[in-house]
């Protein structure tokens, strides 16, 4: 079983400390002399290791952003576009591996040597937020469909206006706003 590093055995208000210093670009030594002030007891490799591993998660974080940035911007000009569609898959998919990796990141293996399952809370949360994502499609797609909706009813009013006013029979005006709210 792989061991846990000394920063994550630290008590929590000094393992936030840390990544507090992590995200504010704090060297190792300077990292290493604060939490050893407040009485950890760690070394400067093991905070070199851990700040290694935390950085290369928070590009990680970064890239995800960005991506994820440019989808949205995507998905903003047109939300009924396969773009919708497919950020909902990507997000199921990151869901999944999530699933698949949880127990490991840390090298969290049972006695025999297998990845630890995940825990019934992360499983839960995970399936609430596929859950609220599903929804919020929905609510989108039925938000859109209104504002279409209400867009169209507002042309089919002006078109009679400008009927009435061009001289079109009612029959004409009632032909024509009915083709429009119908689109």
């Amino acid at each position: 079983m792989a061991r846990r590093s000394t920063i994550e055995q630290l008590p929590r208000e000094l393992a936030d400390l840390c990544h507090r210093l992590i995200r504010d670009g704090r060297t190792i030594h300077e990292i290493t002399d604060a939490l050893n002030e407040l009485g950890a007891d760690v070394s400067k490799s093991a905070v070199g290791r851990y700040t290694k591993g935390a950085r290369e998660k928070m590009e990680h974080y970064r890239e995800a952003q960005a991506v994820a940035g440019q989808w949205v911007s995507q998905l903003n000009e047109d939300p009924g576009s396969d773009v919708s569609s497919l950020l909902a898959e990507m997000l199921k998919t990151v869901a999944f591996q999530t699933i698949a990796s949880m127990g490991t990141e840390q090298g969290e293996l049972d006695k025999q040597g297998k990845p630890k399952a995940p825990k019934a809370m992360d499983l839960m949360l995970l399936a609430k937020a596929i859950r609220d994502m599903e929804a919020s499609t929905k609510q989108s797609l039925e938000r859109r469909a209104a504002i279409e909706k209400a867009a169209m009813q507002r042309a089919a009013d002006k078109a009679g206006e400008v009927g009435t006013r061009a001289g079109l029979s009612q029959a004409a005006i009632d032909e024509i706003q009915r083709e429009l709210r119908l689109l």
